[in-house]
Order: C-alpha cells, then sequence, then structure tokens
C-alpha cells in the first residue's frame, strides 16, 4: 500500500486568513475567522506543535494576519485587494479593473443612483436616525419616491419609531450601504468630508427628549387653559343668575309670600295686642256714630224754634 499524501500545514496564520476570506460568500468578522481556526482538530501524523499555535490564536494575532495580507495584495498588485466593511473584511475586485470583469460577467453597465436619491442618502447617512419629515425638511421638497428607492436598493431600512408625537419611522444606513461605498464604519464619513459632521446619536436622542418635554409641556398648559375657561364660564352663569334675582326688586318673607322691595315692611307686633287695637277701633266708630246722631238731634231743635 502506498503511503497517503501527507498536505503540508499552512505557512503562516496570514496565508489561513487569506483563504478563509477568498473562500467566504460573505464578508467575516475578526471573530468569525478565530472562531474558523480554532475549531480545526489535529490530524494523526500533523505537527503538533504548529496545530496548537493555529488552535490558541487570539483576536490580536488575526487582526496582525489581517494587515499582512492587505499589504501583501497592495504589493502584489494582482487585481483584487483587501476591504473592510461595518467591521467585517472580504477580498474583492480592484475598482479600476470593474470594466473588464462586467465584460466578461456580461453584465450590463451598472444602475446608477440619481442625484436626488443620493443627497437624500447623503442626508441619512450623516444625520441619522431621522424621520421623513426631518429629510423634507432639510432637502425641500417629497421624498416619498427617494426613500423608497434607497430602501427597494437596500441601502437604507427604519431603524424605530421617533417619540414624537404620531411615532413617525426613523431612518438609517445598512451595512450594505457601507458595503457599497466601501466604509468600514459610519466614523469614516467625517474623513471623507469634515465639513459634514455626522450626528451624535446620543446628542440626538437628548433632542427628541427635550422636543417632547415641550410637547407635553404644552398640553399640559392647553388643558389647564381649557380647564379655566370652563370654571369662568360657569361662574359668568352664576352672576347672572344673582343680577337677575337682584333687578326682580321681589322678596320672600318669612311666610313665603313674594312682596316688592319698596313695600317690605314685617309686622313685629305681638299677637296679644291685636285683640285691644280691634277694640279701640270698635269704640272710635261708636262715638263717631253718636256725635252724628247728636249733630242731627240738634239740627232739629233749630227747626222747631225757629217755628
Amino acid at each position: 500500500m502506498s503511503d497517503e499524501v501527507k498536505i503540508s500545514l499552512p505557512r503562516s496564520l496570514q496565508d489561513i486568513v487569506g483563504a478563509l476570506l477568498f473562500a467566504s460568500e460573505s464578508p467575516l468578522s475578526v471573530s468569525e475567522i478565530r472562531d474558523a481556526v480554532r475549531a480545526v482538530e489535529p490530524e494523526e501524523g500533523a505537527d503538533q506543535e504548529v496545530m496548537d499555535v493555529y488552535r490558541t490564536c487570539t483576536t490580536k494575532e488575526i487582526e496582525q494576519a489581517l494587515r499582512g495580507l492587505e499589504k501583501a495584495l497592495d504589493v502584489a498588485g494582482v487585481g483584487f485587494n483587501l476591504v473592510c466593511t461595518a467591521n467585517a473584511y472580504r477580498i474583492q475586485t480592484a475598482a479600476s479593473c470593474g470594466r473588464y470583469v462586467r465584460a466578461l460577467l456580461k453584465m450590463d453597465r451598472p444602475s446608477r443612483i440619481g442625484r436626488a436619491s443620493l443627497e437624500t442618502l447623503a442626508i441619512v447617512a450623516y444625520r441619522q436616525p431621522l424621520t421623513k419629515s426631518e429629510i423634507e425638511e432639510i432637502r425641500g421638497v417629497d421624498v416619498t419616491a427617494n426613500i423608497k428607492t434607497l430602501l427597494d436598493l437596500q441601502l437604507i431600512r427604519l431603524v424605530g419609531k421617533s417619540e414624537l408625537p404620531g411615532h413617525p419611522f426613523l431612518y438609517g444606513t445598512t451595512p450594505l450601504f457601507l458595503e457599497h461605498f466601501g466604509l468600514a464604519s459610519l466614523q469614516q464619513l467625517n474623513e471623507l468630508d469634515p465639513t459634514l459632521q455626522r450626528s451624535n446619536p446620543k446628542k440626538k436622542a437628548e433632542e427628541y427628549r427635550k422636543k417632547v418635554e415641550e410637547v407635553e409641556k404644552v398640553e399640559k398648559v392647553e388643558k389647564v387653559e381649557e380647564v379655566e375657561g370652563e370654571v369662568e364660564g360657569e361662574g359668568e352663569g352664576v352672576g347672572e343668575g344673582v343680577g337677575e334675582g337682584d333687578g326682580a326688586a321681589e322678596v320672600t318673607d318669612l311666610d313665603g309670600v313674594e312682596k316688592d322691595d319698596d313695600d317690605f315692611f314685617i309686622d313685629d307686633t305681638p299677637d296679644e295686642f291685636d285683640d285691644e287695637d280691634e277694640d279701640d277701633d270698635d269704640d272710635e266708630e261708636d262715638e263717631g256714630e253718636d256725635e252724628g246722631e247728636g249733630e242731627d238731634e240738634g239740627e232739629g231743635e233749630g227747626e222747631d224754634d225757629e217755628k
């Protein structure tokens, strides 16, 4: 039996990292590369010491291997290079060779993003997270179509809802945005154009909280004003009722009989004197009658004397 052909071990950790990136269909992070290297078990007859070195590799060693691979590809000038996008690494063809790659793959001209959509994308990238109304406030035009285009291209996405009234959607960029534009992170946007500093998410969150507090204060003030207005309206109604009662010039005495103010009188004479008053009145009437009879008699006597 012929001896089995032994496959030699990689010369360095850099070789392993390059092979993993070349074979991967998607970008790999440092931790994913490290886990893949550590997962390989030593084989019989393999150099145990070398395998142990690879199995115990650290994150720092993986990062050093990536930097070495990047320099090696730049020096070799082989038409592809190492790119870091969204904190993940991949090997991609050089931009200068793009037209030849498209010819080989029989691809048409690459689809381009319109100027309006590109401006909207730039606003989202530098000011995210933000709402559609905020984008329109910056651009001064309706951006509904632009946002739909960017969502279809998976360059932006919904990242949450605002705390403002109505809770509108907040938009932000996607990892594909970083990959498409060759950015390692959003912090690189500041390096591209220092005059357009990317907004701080913490500051934006603080601004949203302030806006919410202001809206709540305004709502509380409006509620207080409504309550005060209702109370004032009730007070006016009560005042009008009292005024009408005063103008009626009618007062109800203790017996419940309504009288005019001008004729208002309370009889506080005790009841025991009421009978005496009536007797006095009767005596006065009798005396008046007697006097009348006396006068009649006097007149009659005078007439007899004349005769």
